[in-house]
């Protein structure tokens, strides 16, 4: 990818953030998502997936610790379907859920430098979290500086004006296929109950712990990794088209097989599309198609499972 976007910001609107409270939050949200909840600290966020009794992937999300309460960002276009499942489970536990209004606010911007000349450090890890004129830092680049602002609109919208003037906005395809190129995987509405947490890399991304207690469908997802070798997984390819894509579209080998779907996609530059698909491993290097485009899978990136 050759993507220009430094010292660009965007407003994360696809973005919806459920704020999880009460006594028990940690306990319930312990006994439903892949992630143990008791390593989320204040200043480290962490992966998660929320699955049904069969193992499959109902939400992909980050969360991270804001005062006394535990904050999940997922995909906007599954939030209510989201929230209603996991109210599902609350019975007499002591938590609530409630979906943060426009009154929270969640920005993604790329670069530092501006920052540092302020006298404000950067978060150095991934997923790491620094909080400094009442915003939270979080670091959210694998191998670039990209990171996330989240707070009060207000205080978010003050630090942005006080630290980061000069910046200018980026398109969401451009964010997106930041994602792609750091391998994080998202769930939509075509797609959930679609996938098991290792076809889409979790386990590799820190974002199933497979040394705490069960959780709704653990006993899936613990066998797939105890038992066997994973038999699909994640890849990052493209196609040299703009035409338009959505997750789950199938991916076919020569012979018309299904053999895989797709995870989520971007187009980049106006000129290609890059991709994040699910496959078995034992077509990866085999000739790929979506929608009669020919899939372009770096070389190295077919052995990764191999």
């Amino acid at each position: 990818m050759s993507l220009n976007v430094e010292s660009k910001f965007i407003h994360l609107n696809t973005h919806s953030t459920i704020k999880v409270e009460g006594d028990d939050r940690i306990q319930f949200l312990q006994g439903q998502l892949t992630q143990d909840i008791n390593l989320i600290t204040l200043d480290r966020a962490l992966f998660a997936g929320f699955c049904n009794p069969k193992g499959r992937v109902l939400a992909f999300m980050l969360c991270y610790i804001d005062q006394a309460s535990i904050h999940i960002q997922i995909d906007s276009s599954i939030e209510e379907s989201f929230l209603k499942r996991l109210k599902m489970y609350v019975l007499r536990s002591k938590v609530s859920m409630s979906l943060l209004d426009d009154q929270f606010t969640c920005i993604g911007f790329m670069g530092f430098k501006a920052l540092l000349e302020q006298g404000i450090e950067a978060p150095k890890n991934y997923l790491d979290i620094v909080r400094s004129h009442d915003v939270m830092i979080m670091r959210v680049g694998k191998n670039t500086e990209r990171f996330q602002l989240m707070g009060e609109a207000s205080k978010v919208k003050s630090f942005m004006q006080l630290n980061l003037p000069e910046y200018t906005s980026m398109s969401i395809e451009s964010w997106n296929n930041l994602n792609i190129l750091d391998g994080i995987p998202d769930i939509y509405p075509s797609t959930q109950e679609a996938f098991i947490p290792q076809s889409l890399n979790m386990d590799l991304i820190d974002g199933v712990n497979f040394k705490k207690g069960c959780y709704t469908g653990q006993e899936i997802v613990a066998r797939t990794h105890y038992l066997g070798k994973v038999k699909r997984r994640m890849y990052r390819g493209f196609i040299e088209s703009q035409d338009v894509l959505t997750p789950g579209d199938q991916i076919l080998n020569e012979k018309k097989e299904i053999i895989g779907q797709l995870v989520r996609s971007a187009v980049e530059n106006n000129s290609k599309t890059n991709m994040l698909i699910e496959l078995r491993v034992d077509q990866a290097h085999e000739a790929l198609y979506i929608k009669n485009y020919l899939i372009e899978i770096n070389p190295e990136e077919r052995k990764i499972f191999d």
